[in-house]
């Protein structure tokens, strides 16, 4: 046994080693690196319209909650890209390199299904390429706020839109859902939002689209469905099966979003590509929506700026 303890002794005295010369070298490698940093300040990325494109005169085609981004440094010289990684907005970063940047690339990064820890770079905004930025170490270099945008047309399709403006036409959704208009005070933008009351006697509502929507696109696409609302309950999203079970229309549910009534409106971007997956890619969809009212009480779901983005 002594034998043994004399050996275990020996082998980590020469692991110790083996890790001390491993620590020199690396230091050793790095003399005469640039040890002061220099950094990067952005403080947001908002969402504009292209004018090549012109998605919609309604103002509210372009809420968004862009709370971080993506950063990649490219500098001439270098043998590949440079991640810095992923910051919440606003953000400073510190930065090994001085001199002139050949290219920044900003990438607006969202909370997937407003869940913090399922971010991901929002395939439908695109990239920002910021060319021949200047960095001195030890110095603020503050980019401030940026502007991205929609993807062309050519990449992304609306499959349904309702932004509830006043207007002769009917709302795209049951008629539980009613139009409220110029109540400034309430409407996320525009002039109109969407509404449904809900008394204290019943525990579940339901609504949906008028009518099916042929999204029609092949299973590595992206299918999001992208809101604004503020709810007194919790109520679900998703799909009805496209084919009866018995004499039942069945609902299948993407996501339940909490009651929100003291943070006012919110934005949420909600993956339904999962669910789609489910129903085999069915080209054909119609939207519910579950108001869960439980324990029941009286309130309102307040909901606008919906769109179907398919890519």
């Amino acid at each position: 046994m002594k034998d043994v303890n004399n050996n275990m002794k020996k082998t980590l005295h020469y692991i110790f080693i083996a890790l001390m010369t491993m620590a020199l070298a690396s230091c050793d490698k790095f003399e005469g690196d640039q040890e002061e940093p220099s950094f990067l300040h952005i403080e947001a990325i908002d969402l504009v319209d292209n004018p090549s494109d012109s998605w919609s005169p309604e103002s509210g085609f372009f809420t968004y909650q862009i709370d971080a981004a993506q950063i990649v440094l490219y500098q001439e010289g270098d043998d590949s890209e440079t991640i810095l990684g992923t910051f919440t907005l606003p953000c400073t970063v510190p930065v090994l390199k001085k001199g002139n940047i050949t290219s920044i690339t900003v990438t607006p990064v969202i909370k997937q299904n407003g869940i913090a820890s399922t971010r991901i770079s929002y395939p439908f905004y695109k990239a920002i390429t910021l060319n021949d930025i200047p960095l001195q170490i030890d110095s603020l270099t503050d980019l401030g706020h940026l502007q991205t945008q929609y993807i062309s047309r050519n990449s992304m399709r609306v499959v349904w839109s309702e932004f509830f403006e006043p207007g002769p036409g009917d709302l795209t959704l049951d008629s539980v859902v009613r139009r409220l208009v110029y109540i400034t005070d309430t409407v996320r933008s525009g002039y109109g939002c969407g509404v449904v009351r809900v008394n204290d006697s019943t525990t579940t509502v339901s609504f949906w689209t008028d009518t099916t929507y042929h999204v029609d696109i092949n299973s590595e696409s992206y299918l999001y469905l992208e809101m604004d609302y503020w709810s007194d309950f919790d109520f679900s999203v998703g799909f009805n099966n496209p084919t009866m079970v018995g004499t039942n229309n069945v609902i299948k549910s993407a996501m339940t979003l909490y009651a929100n009534k003291d943070k006012g409106w919110q934005k949420i971007y909600i993956n339904m590509g999962k669910l789609w997956k489910w129903y085999h890619f069915y080209p054909d969809l119609r939207f519910y929506f579950t108001i869960l009212n439980n324990p029941p009480h009286e309130g309102s779901l307040y909901i606008d700026n919906i769109k179907l983005l398919a890519m």
